[in-house]
């Protein structure tokens, strides 16, 4: 099944967009998939009449989320209401003998949903939205019985609003996705080289030398997004970074901040932690931080890749390692660890840490065990010998849960597993470090890094899915087939919730990539209650209410940067801009003899084709192919681990898109 090939929606039927009619017994396409799921007979029908109902005043503003989004999935909107369900309604409910994030969703004559707080009603609320069907033109869900919870208690997305800038808008979609697939925790990397993004009160001037491409946020502006998501069950996470990735605050106020007189350079973007008045700055910059994150009982603290190797000509540095008796900048580095733990913990708020630190039993600094490690380089301190030691562990694994600009497929990660460990340049058939599966894990976050704000949302909404399956229910038995059947499913909806329009395409040589041989043909698709008009634009540039009206399927036979919105009747935009790059891309290779992920363990012979007219060019050598590159006349054999890059030229101009690929050089006998 293709994501981007579903068939667009039919006007006559109120919900076609968001699944296809099917029979009752069908099971839903629920992601993450549920701990237990007990089918019953026939379909709960929703009615204009039928109402949302809050059983408790702490869910109302529950209901309120739940019935705008049933209305922008289906066009049926409900109305909320405190007190009792009666027969048609949906109702929440609190249920103090439910635990943690445990829910039950029971479907017969009404829905009623039961948590033991508003967080576990939220979770199970996702998984009623999403079992929603169309049936004779009605709104309905299976009759059914779910009792669900997480086997994990950290699930995170981080963004980097840092190194690119980020509006409030875009992070406001962000959180619908986490909220749509049941991802606690959203982390804002708010700090670095590029940007402080955060408005300090007591240091104004920090956001003053900013290089992301955008203003810093304004406090009024953030506690607007925490409430957003705080409303939809997702809890934000300030990530403030140092000593390390301090550029900015470096910048901005270099008297106070650098670390001065050092030779042959002063370090940039690292901190002067040896002098008292910068740990009070920096104490106080935790403290307004947790004032406006208030919903969060975590606070990150950075910590990693610090550039610390001339700080021991620093005065200050050196007056402290005789103060605390200890021997060089890196032992202090850990003493200043600690300090922030407890600038945390007086903040009422639990450390979190990238893992920058090692084991190092004998150093005079022990880093406390109440201090969460998130562990994505598997470098300096194993994550075995972390959990062995005592410490939780949020596995951020470079490979497969970084997405830089694009990110593993996937499949990879539905590959994955929550004790697997894997460093960066893994390859996909390496194991990494595995931790005992008896080993506690406190949870997983996928790391969205250095990318513009346009492109989080199409490069992390068929990712992260399958990292929310996979740590919310390891043991659900499901293929990743099935998996994609149930995404793709949900994707739609998703589309319809966040742009108010569903997007498919015809062409694509993909699942989950927006790539095509030789044209592709997008149509967008609105519910029928929908009164507006899409507009968009072929040039990257931003839709405006000038801009074309989708009246048609759209053709692109080259690559496209589409953006798409959605305005209302007044020509107000509505709902989140859409943006997706199309891709050419003519050529395609293959070889007989190759293994699984490109892998080979005799020479092979790759050969290359293409869809359109020109001649095919190559290098061998990792650089982009050019007019002059070697000119493709037969298969190129290959002996070693080698990438080939390819690219189709007419006229003397490439046409479309380079192929690259890695083929790698095994053991005879490897699978």
């Amino acid at each position: 099944m293709n994501l981007m090939t579903l068939a667009p929606c039919l006007a006559t039927v109120v919900l076609a967009a968001v699944t296809a009619q099917a029979p009752a017994s069908e099971e839903p396409p629920l992601v993450p998939w549920p701990q237990t799921l007990t089918p019953g007979n026939g379909t709960f029908v929703l009615r204009p009449q039928s109402r949302i109902v809050a059983a408790d005043p702490s869910l109302e503003s529950l209901a309120k989320v739940l019935a705008e989004e049933i209305a922008l999935a289906t066009g049926l909107q409900l109305a909320t209401a405190a007190g009792k369900p009666a027969e048609g309604d949906i109702g929440l409910a609190l249920d103090p003998a439910l635990k943690g994030e445990a829910y039950k969703l029971a479907v017969a004559d009404k829905a009623l949903v039961e948590g033991g707080n508003c967080g576990a009603v939220a979770c199970g609320t996702v998984t009623l939205l999403q079992a929603l069907t169309a049936r004779d033109g009605a709104i309905a869900a299976p009759c059914l019985t779910i009792t669900d919870e997480p086997k994990t208690n950290f699930r995170g997305l981080l963004v980097d609003v840092a190194r690119r800038f980020h509006s409030i808008e875009d992070l406001k979609q962000m959180a619908e996705l986490c909220r749509f697939y049941k991802i606690r925790y959203m982390q804002l990397h708010l700090t670095d080289d590029q940007a402080f993004t955060f408005p300090s009160k007591a240091f104004p001037q920090l956001t003053t030398k900013n290089q992301h491409g955008g203003p810093s946020y304004t406090l009024e502006q953030l506690r607007d997004l925490v409430a957003y998501a705080d409303a939809r069950n997702v809890t934000i996470i300030p990530e403030y970074e140092c000593p390390g990735h301090s550029g900015a605050a470096n910048r901005a106020m270099h008297d106070l901040f650098v670390i001065k007189d050092t030779k042959p350079y002063e370090h940039h973007a690292s901190i002067n932690f040896a002098r008292e008045d910068v740990m009070n700055a920096v104490a106080t910059i935790v403290g307004e931080m947790c004032q406006v994150f208030k919903s969060s009982p975590y606070f990150h603290i950075g910590g990693d890749e610090a550039d610390l190797a001339l700080a021991n000509q620093n005065v200050d540095f050196k007056a402290a390692f005789e103060k605390y008796k200890l021997p060089n900048q890196h032992q202090l580095y850990r003493k200043f660890v600690c300090d922030m733990n407890e600038i945390v913990k007086k903040n009422g708020k639990q450390t979190i840490v990238w893992e920058g630190f090692g084991r190092e039993p004998k150093s005079p600094v022990q880093i406390p065990k109440d201090i969460i490690v998130m562990a994505y380089e598997i470098r300096f301190y194993m994550p075995d010998a972390l959990v062995r030691d005592g410490y939780k562990v949020i596995n951020a694994s470079w490979t497969p849960l970084y997405v830089v600009n694009s990110g593993r497929s996937p499949d990879e990660i539905y590959a994955w597993q929550l004790n697997q460990f894997k460093p960066y340049g893994a390859k996909r058939w390496e194991n990494g470090v595995i931790v005992p599966p008896e080993s506690e894990i406190f949870g997983a976050q996928m790391c969205a890094w250095e990318q513009p704000e346009h492109f989080e949302l199409p490069y992390e909404r068929l990712r992260l899915p399958a990292m929310s399956e996979r740590i919310w229910n390891p043991g659900a038995g499901k293929t990743y087939e099935d998996f994609e059947k149930r995404l793709f499913a949900n994707d739609r909806r998703l589309q319809l919730l966040v742009h108010r329009f569903a997007v498919s395409a015809e062409g694509l040589r993909s699942s989950v990539e927006p790539k095509f041989d030789r044209s592709a043909t997008l149509t967008l698709s609105p519910l029928p209650t929908f009164k507006g008009t899409i507009r968009y634009t072929l040039d990257g540039k931003d839709p405006t209410a000038n801009s074309p009206a989708y009246i048609e399927p759209i053709r692109v036979a080259a690559s496209t940067n589409i953006k798409a919105q959605a305005f209302d009747q007044d020509g107000k935009p509505v709902g989140y801009p859409f943006w997706t790059r199309y891709e050419f891309q003519p050529i395609s290779g293959e070889a007989e003899n190759l293994l699984p992920y490109g892998r080979f363990s005799q020479p092979i012979a790759l050969a290359l084709k293409s869809t359109a007219p020109g001649e095919i060019r190559y290098t061998l050598d990792g650089k982009d192919p050019a007019p002059a590159s070697a000119v493709y006349a037969e298969p190129i054999r290959l002996e070693k681990t080698t990438t080939v890059k390819a690219a189709l030229f007419f006229g003397g101009k490439r046409q479309g898109e380079v192929l690259t690929g890695t083929y790698t050089l095994v053991k005879p006998g490897a699978k």
